[in-house]
This record gives structure tokens, sequence and C-alpha cells, in this order.
């Protein structure tokens, strides 16, 4: 896996036109008393680094370290707004288009991003032609009950797994689940004012932490990271300006 940072500029539109640009986003928020603010990143971090370590396909960017946060400022939070998140990633996308890249891959670790990075994602392939895609690590897993939550039992378990000397033995969870996380009526999203103070910033019990479950789901998705990246170099770029479609006769 080739990282962007160590790349000289050559190499870079060398490598551009038949690699995937991989963008990581993740964020600096509170998780909980036993969970460091950078959790999210970390987790990105370390999906891709079991998914394409490597690969000679893929061109690594350097992790986006904040995201849409501001319902994590009651206790710390570094938050872009997310009209400011959405023209981040907008100049991100554009300035690696700009590089020569086509196949471009934002990898997101915070739930708080998904809106504006499928935006990023759609705006950038209105501009350019080229093949853009986005995806939150934890949804290429199989669904399972209480996850991804927030610094609850699915993060400490990664967590637990990675970065086991960062994971504290102090953490605690609601006495009920947030009101956004209640199937009230199914298909309706509620968000109430100040929920997640009422909850203490965490989303269900940690519990001490399970390295064992926090490697298989890493496992899980970087196998499935991995076959994200498959199908975008198996996917047909769109024609740039003055070249013909297919069909299309000279």
């Amino acid at each position: 896996m080739h990282r962007l940072t160590a790349l000289r500029r050559q190499e870079v539109s060398a490598l551009a036109p038949d690699s995937v640009a991989v963008l990581p986003i993740g964020s600096l928020e509170q998780h909980g008393e036993h969970l460091p603010l950078g959790t999210d990143s970390f987790l990105v971090d370390a999906v891709i680094s079991r998914a394409l370590g490597e690969r000679t396909d893929v061109v690594l960017c350097p992790t986006l370290p904040y995201g849409f946060s501001g319902h994590h400022q009651f206790a710390v939070a570094l938050s872009l707004p997310p009209t400011i998140l959405l023209d981040v990633l907008s100049a991100l996308l554009d300035s690696l288009v700009a590089a020569g890249f086509r196949r471009i891959l934002v990898v997101n670790g915070h739930g708080g991003n998904i809106e504006m990075m499928s935006q990023a994602i759609k705006l950038a392939a209105l501009r350019h032609p080229i093949l853009a895609a986005c995806c939150s690590y934890w949804q290429l897993l199989e669904p399972t009950p209480g996850a991804p939550g927030h610094a609850g039992a699915f993060e400490t378990a990664l967590m637990s797994a990675v970065h086991p000397d960062l994971v504290s033995a102090d953490g605690n969870g609601p006495r009920e689940l947030p009101l956004f996380d209640q199937q009230l009526v199914p298909g309706l999203h509620l968000e109430r004012h100040d929920e997640w103070p009422r909850t203490g910033g965490v989303t269900d019990p940690p519990g001490p932490g399970d390295p064992d479950r926090g490697e298989t789901a890493l496992a899980e998705a970087a196998t499935a990271l991995h076959a994200c990246i498959d199908a975008m170099l198996t996917t047909a770029l769109p024609p740039t300006a003055g070249t013909p479609d297919k069909g299309e006769t000279t």
C-alpha cells in the first residue's frame, strides 16, 4: 500500500491513473470514561491496515481526524460544522482528481460523518468524470445487535484488540437506550435535545472489552473493504471529455 505522504509528485502521477485513492475520516470526541477521544480514527485506521496493507493498487491518504461531533461537545469534542465538513471533503476529493486519481474511496469511522460523506462523493461524481464511493467500516459487517453504538460493547471490543493499553475499566452504560436507538416505530428516526448528556455519552454498557470479538469484527471488515477495492477496480470509468463512450464511433 502506497502512502500519499511518502510519495514524490512524479510517483503520484505514475500511480494515480490505475490506483484507488483511499481517504479515511474519523473524529476527535468523547468516548465515555474508558476510551480515548481518537477511538474512531484508531479503528478506521486498523481496518484499513488489515485490509490494504499488502496491496500495491491503493494510495492511502492521511486520516482526517476531525468530523461532525457537535453532539459530543457537552463533554469534549473538536467538531467541524456539517457544511464545513462537506466543504472540506469536497475540496479534498477535488484535489485528488486534480492529482490524477479517477477512483476514490472515502472510508469512515464515525457515524456523525455519514450524511456529509455521502453528499461529498455524490457531488464529486457530478463535477468530475470519476468513480467515487464511500463506506463506514461497521456497515460492511453482518448486522449485530448493539453495533456499532458509541463507546459501548462493540467499540470497546475493537479497541481492546487494537489498543488495549488505551482501554480503561471505568466505563458505564446508560440505564436505557438513547431515544435515537429505540425503534418506537419502524423507519422513524427521533432526535431529542440533550439526549447524549442524559445517557452519559455512551449508548450501551461497554463491559470489560472482548479482544477476540474485536479481532473477529476487524478481520470481517477488512475482508469486506478488500472486496470494495476490487469492485472499484473492475468497474468501468466514465469517459473523459473528448473520449467517445462505448458504442460511439469516431
